[in-house]
């Protein structure tokens, strides 16, 4: 019969054995993962070794410099002006679109003698003055009462730019006369120039009709209002201003 106490110790001595070598090998495991914390993996194209990025530590970020200031450039920069920034008109502009919308005024035509100046004439007055080319004739009376009005113009704005100029066109025979011209313009205190027209050349350069009637041109030459008869007086007095206020402008 076989010995049975030989089993039980062959066995205890097998299992310490197993025992012992697993120890063994978790030593040495632990002690090589002191020495390299981190995991290596093979590169699947070169097949090298390569190192994983240890996680358990935060990365460091690299401060980036701030960019300097630039001081050539100003602080409050000015607003740059835009190539659709409106071009002051030119004279030659203006006169052009005047021309579509305005008449030119006559010039003075074949006068037959003159009253308070020694001659005048529309184009020496041109880029100077704002003009109010008056027709009447001494007798008629509705010129009578204009007349008053006419002289108010001269006596407010003749040092703001305004000429007044009468153009006497005669509707009688003696009105024609000189000295009776005259001596109607004294009456009436008329201080402004006036053209005798007995021949009637500057009454049919505008084609004119009536008595009294005026006409008021801008420093341009153009006509720009006109009037037959009494009244509307405020209105030519706004009107006057108005062109008083362009000739300002336009000369700067």
């Amino acid at each position: 019969m076989r010995s049975l106490t030989t089993r039980p110790l062959m066995l205890v001595l097998a299992v310490v054995a197993i025992v012992g070598a697993i120890a063994l090998v978790e030593f040495r495991f632990n002690t090589a993962g002191q020495a390299d914390t981190q995991a290596q993996v093979t590169s699947p194209t070169t097949g090298e070794t390569i190192k994983e990025p240890d996680t358990t530590q935060p990365a460091k970020t690299k401060d980036e410099p701030k960019p300097a200031p630039d001081k050539t450039a100003p602080e409050n920069p000015e607003p740059r002006q835009t190539q659709n920034a409106a071009e002051p008109e030119s004279d030659a502009d203006r006169i052009a679109k005047k021309e579509e919308e305005f008449k030119r005024a006559a010039e003075i035509t074949g006068p037959t003698g003159y009253i308070n100046t020694d001659g005048i004439s529309l184009e020496a007055l041109r880029g100077e003055k704002v003009v109010l080319v008056e027709f009447w004739t001494y007798t008629c009376y509705n010129c009578q009462n204009a007349q008053p009005y006419i002289s108010g113009y001269h006596e407010e704005y003749a040092d703001d730019g305004l000429q007044v100029i009468g153009i006497h066109s005669p509707e009688f025979g003696f009105e024609k006369d000189y000295n009776n011209v005259a001596a109607a313009v004294q009456e009436a205190s008329i201080q402004y120039p006036v053209v005798l027209d007995n021949n009637y050349a500057t009454w049919n350069a505008y084609n004119n009709l009536y008595w009294p009637a005026w006409y008021l041109i801008d420093s341009d030459g153009f006509i720009r209002y006109k009037h037959f008869g009494e009244g509307a007086y405020g209105e030519t007095e706004k009107k006057i201003q108005e062109l008083l206020n362009e000739r300002d402008r336009l000369r700067g």
